[in-house]
This record gives structure tokens, sequence and C-alpha cells, in this order.
């Protein structure tokens, strides 16, 4: 399972307050093409790409959350047909939101 995980400014991963929000295996791969295919190369495609080990890891905060919310609303008509997918990128959209006002990180863990 990969999670994401919204880290206070001057927080840590493991503290207990850190929100995460879990990526199935099977939201990935029904989202792999719709993001990989469709998408211009950005952010959305490079969190997208790998599911497994330390090349799924990635860390984004500041302006960088923004670029990937920007890149998440283009995709997000296109994935009306897969209610997993669409429902996964709003909530990561809100994330990236909460992650920017707070000043935090959202942090990619590949377990």
């Amino acid at each position: 399972m990969r999670r994401v995980c919204l880290v206070p400014r001057g927080g840590h991963l493991e503290d207990p307050q850190v929100d995460c929000l879990p990526m199935e295996e099977e939201v990935w791969e029904r989202g792999y093409t719709l993001v990989i295919d469709e998408v211009k190369r950005g952010l959305l495609q490079d969190f997208w790409r790998n599911y497994y080990g330390a090349s799924a890891e990635m860390a984004m905060s500041g302006n960088r959350l923004m670029e990937l919310r920007k890149d998440i609303m283009a995709i997000t008509p296109d994935c009306l047909g897969e209610p997993a997918v669409f429902q996964f990128l709003v909530q990561l959209t809100r994330m990236c939101v909460r992650a920017y006002s707070q000043q935090g990180t959202l942090q990619v863990v590949a377990e």
C-alpha cells in the first residue's frame, strides 16, 4: 500500500496527528493509463508513475503542492468513469490545499 501523509510544519511523519490518505493498488492501476497517457509531463505523472519501493516515495511542499493540484484539476473530468480514482484525486486535491495553507508537506510513503 501507498500512503500520502500530510506532515504539519515542524512535524514528523511518525507523529500521531499526521493525516494519511491510503492509495490502494487498484486505484493506482485503474488510473495509470488516464494519468500517464493523458497528462502532460508534470508532478501528477511523477506521483503516479511508480507504486512500489523507494522510487514511489516523494515529498512535496510550497508551490509544488499547487502545481500538483493544478495537474489533478486538469485530469479530474477524465476520471468520472473511474469513481475510485476520481474520489482519490478529489481527496488528494484537498490534502494539497490543506498542506499549502498550513505550510506543511505531503509525504508519499510506499509500504
